[in-house]
C-alpha cells in the first residue's frame, strides 16, 4: 500500500545564479525546506500571498550578511531569500520542481 502524508515538509536543492557588483555570474545551491501546498488551500489563501509565503518553511546552506555584516539567520535569512529577485524566482522554480519532476509522464 501506499500512504502518503499530506501535511508533509521536505528540503529540496535550489540551485542560483546572481551577479555581483561587477557583474560576474555567481551561481550556488542551497537547501529550501517546503511544505506541500494542497490545492484546497492554496484556493483559499487571500489574492496577496504570494508562493513562498505559503510554502517556504526554512533554507539553510545559505549565508546573507545583514546591515551589520554578521550573517543573517532564522526569518530574517528566510525574508531575504523571499525578497532577493534572483534567490525567489530560484526557490519558486525548485518547488514547481520539486512536485512535478517525478511525476511527469516519460515520453
Amino acid at each position: 500500500m501506499f500512504k502518503v502524508n499530506t501535511s508533509r515538509n521536505y528540503p529540496y536543492p535550489v540551485t542560483a545564479t546572481v551577479f555581483d557588483e561587477q557583474g560576474k555570474e555567481q551561481t550556488g545551491r542551497f537547501k529550501a525546506h517546503f511544505k506541500v501546498l494542497p490545492h484546497n488551500e492554496a484556493k483559499s489563501m487571500p489574492e496577496d500571498t504570494s508562493l513562498l509565503d505559503a510554502v517556504l518553511k526554512g533554507v539553510s546552506e545559505i549565508e546573507i550578511p545583514g546591515e551589520d555584516g554578521q550573517p543573517l539567520s532564522g526569518d530574517e535569512l528566510l525574508d531575504a531569500v523571499k525578497n532577493d529577485p534572483a534567490l525567489s524566482a530560484a526557490t519558486v522554480g525548485a518547488y514547481h520542481e520539486s512536485i512535478a519532476k517525478k511525476n511527469r509522464p516519460r515520453t
